[in-house]
């Protein structure tokens, strides 16, 4: 089912917007009245906004059935499980540029434009990246501008990010809000892939970014928010070891095997990144973050 329709962009005579923000919806309350707050309040003009909800249980698609914007495109694929609701939000996107939302998460108001802006500046790049906020389950700061460790802004070989999240253990690109996607890289590496359920995003990354440059800016473009909701924070463990899985699946791919010095970094590198995880969590935990009003 397909609601909703597209506006016209700025006297093209194109019906396609230049920019779609997809945002998958499963049992997203309370959380998604902020985010779609927070793409009301985008200030990029050429915008489509699509919701893929996949039969919540909760109040999620009447709420969105109460949205009443030309921006807005609301899909409901039989697509049950996190890949394929991201797939068919991915899919459904019109626009020249792509950025997938977690229903859960945050972006500026301006967070499009800079990132549009970035892309366009530099015609090699396949990604924008910037950082995020790490925020609470009531929306508070915990910790502001992270992500992009290591990365000036700047232009950055993509496949050299992709070897820098193996040698340091851990997604350095942080979640999909923090990226925008040229269409084209994005939509030919389709389907997203949940076969290593955690690793779902930073598996994409590695298809998409190698096939060009990826850009990064310095400043927070948004928040993740941490809940009892994420992933993350519930399953530290699974975490840790389903980003070794992905290590071995990356060493494997390459042309030339990593060298004992490299795989030796990686190793350490995850580990240290997982022990960093536990801790913070636990600290979040015993601060009550998780826990929304």
């Amino acid at each position: 089912m397909l609601r909703g329709h597209v506006s016209p962009t700025r006297d093209t005579g194109r019906v396609s917007p230049r920019v779609s923000v997809v945002v998958p919806v499963f049992n997203g309350m309370p959380y998604l009245r902020d985010l779609v707050d927070a793409l009301m309040k985008q200030d990029y003009p050429d915008l489509e906004i699509v919701f893929s909800e996949t039969g919540s249980t909760d109040a999620s698609a009447e709420f969105l059935a109460t949205l009443d914007d030309p921006r807005i495109r609301i899909i409901t694929p039989d697509a049950p499980g996190a890949a394929r609701n991201w797939t068919a939000a991915t899919e459904a996107a019109q626009g020249e540029f792509i950025k997938l939302v977690c229903q859960d998460d945050l972006i500026v108001p301006d967070a499009i434009t800079r990132q549009v802006h970035d892309l366009e500046q530099h015609p090699t790049a396949v990604m924008a990246l910037a950082p995020r906020d790490i925020i609470d389950a009531r929306g508070s700061v915990l910790y502001a501008k992270r992500g992009c460790q290591g990365l000036r802004p700047g232009l950055h070989n993509g496949a050299d990010v992709i070897r820098r999240c193996y040698l340091t253990g851990g997604n350095i690109i942080g979640e999909p809000l923090t990226v925008l996607f040229r269409r084209e890289p994005l939509l030919a590496t389709m389907p997203w892939d949940d076969s290593n359920p955690l690793m779902l995003d930073v598996t994409q990354y590695a298809k998409v970014a190698p096939r060009g440059d990826v850009v990064v800016r310095g400043e927070s473009i948004g928040a993740f928010r941490v809940s009892t909701s994420s992933w993350s924070t519930r399953l530290a463990k699974v975490q840790r070891a389903q980003f070794a899985r992905w290590q071995r699946e990356y060493a494997e791919s390459l042309p030339g095997p990593p060298s004992k010095t490299e795989r030796a970094r990686a190793w350490l590198g995850m580990e240290r990144a997982a022990l960093m995880r536990r801790i913070a969590y636990r600290v979040l935990r015993m601060k009550g973050a998780f826990d929304s009003d």
